[in-house]
């Protein structure tokens, strides 16, 4: 069975592509995967599953941004633009980041209940440095922050740039300097995400260059070749576990990420409906603002309340339980969908007025 996709300038619930909802649920679900991982960036729980999730780091969130330059709009007069892309980003960052900030000062009357997390991270230090990072730096929900910046700096540009080619080579000029700019000054943070959100802008671009070639995309071939891209992003992987050179390990990473977007792209045309999948992806935005909150309840029923006893269960069993927490977390996300829809729309972007079940994310 082929396809014929008419991806649309702006996302509505009447013009939405199905595959691009399902690429979007793909992709919240691995975010949830991934922060079964927790603290500074270790798998305290289940440690077999460190591999899987470095690979699922390597292009879940690129796979967000890819998507929204599929859906992007420069079509509004900027100071609207600006307004919605505040509304619709920037509202939910500082809401949502409230849990963020809760933590440093959780840890300073009561460490023991950070402690139960097995957070790995000294919240109760530099607390005043911590609610700069979050409040300034971006660094809660920094895809937010980053992708607001992205979309401005694609504003202009997609007003400049006249053809397909330009798109695609301005969007990898902006992410080899991001990615150059990160790795060469590790210790530098520019406030409000500004140099992970020039990345997020060259990805914007090389959606918008994909757009026209994907509207000729037929699903029986793409579920082949995201088997074959699968099987070359655990190979990229691999190899760049194994390089020592940072410069070549991040290029070999960057490579990983292109490989995983089009993987996961090629994989969302061949399944191109699914109704758990396009629920998650309409609704992606308040599954993501709670993803962090929600993987931690989830890990403390699993491992504090159930006291399962993970670390040293066999590979398999501690893979069992991966897919069980993030089926759990996922099943507690939709309720808290449904209950940020509900009684506080507003926070997400949305209007009050409107039934939850017709509301869409724009990210």
């Amino acid at each position: 069975m082929s396809t014929t996709i008419s991806i649309p300038e702006t996302p509505s619930p009447s013009l939405r592509v199905r595959w691009i909802d399902v690429a979007k649920g793909i992709g919240i679900i691995l975010v949830s995967f991934g922060h079964i991982r927790n603290g500074n960036g270790q798998s305290v729980w289940l440690p077999e599953l460190n591999s899987a999730i470095n690979i699922v780091y390597l292009f879940h969130m690129p796979l967000f941004f890819f998507l929204g330059g599929l859906t992007f709009s420069s079509r509004r007069p900027f100071p609207e633009f600006l307004k919605v892309k505040a509304k619709t980003l920037l509202v939910p960052y500082y809401i949502f980041s409230l849990y963020f900030l809760a933590k440093p000062i959780a840890a300073l009357f009561s460490p023991s209940l950070v402690d139960s997390i097995q957070a790995n991270q000294d919240y109760a230090a530099n607390i005043g440095m911590q609610f700069y990072n979050i409040l300034i730096n971006g660094s809660a929900l920094w895809f937010l922050w980053a992708y607001f910046i992205g979309e401005l700096i694609v504003y202009p540009l997609s007003k400049l740039l006249s053809s397909h080619w330009q798109y695609s080579i301005c969007g990898l000029v902006l992410i080899a300097g991001s990615t150059t700019f990160a790795s060469c000054f590790p210790s530098v943070t520019l406030p409000f995400c500004m140099v992970k959100g020039v990345e997020v802008a060259g990805y914007i671009l090389i959606g918008l260059t994909c757009k026209q070639f994907l509207s000729h995309v037929h699903r029986k071939p793409s579920l082949l070749i995201s088997a074959v891209l699968f099987a070359l992003l655990i190979g990229t992987a691999s190899l760049a576990a194994h390089i020592e050179q940072r410069g070549w390990r991040i290029t070999c990473n960057t490579v990983g990420a292109f490989i995983g977007v089009a993987m996961a792209v090629c994989l969302s045309i061949a399944i191109y409906h699914n109704g758990v999948l396009e629920h998650i992806g309409r609704h992606s935005l308040s599954f993501y603002v709670v993803n962090a909150f929600t993987l931690n309840v989830g890990k403390i029923v699993f491992f504090k309340l159930l006291d399962i006893e993970s670390t040293s269960a066999s590979p398999l069993m501690q893979w069992i339980y991966g897919i069980l927490l993030t089926v759990f977390c996922l099943a507690l996300l939709w309720v808290e969908d449904i209950i940020i829809r509900t009684l506080i729309p507003w926070s997400v972007g949305l209007e009050r007025n409107r039934h939850p079940q017709q509301e869409n994310d724009t990210i």
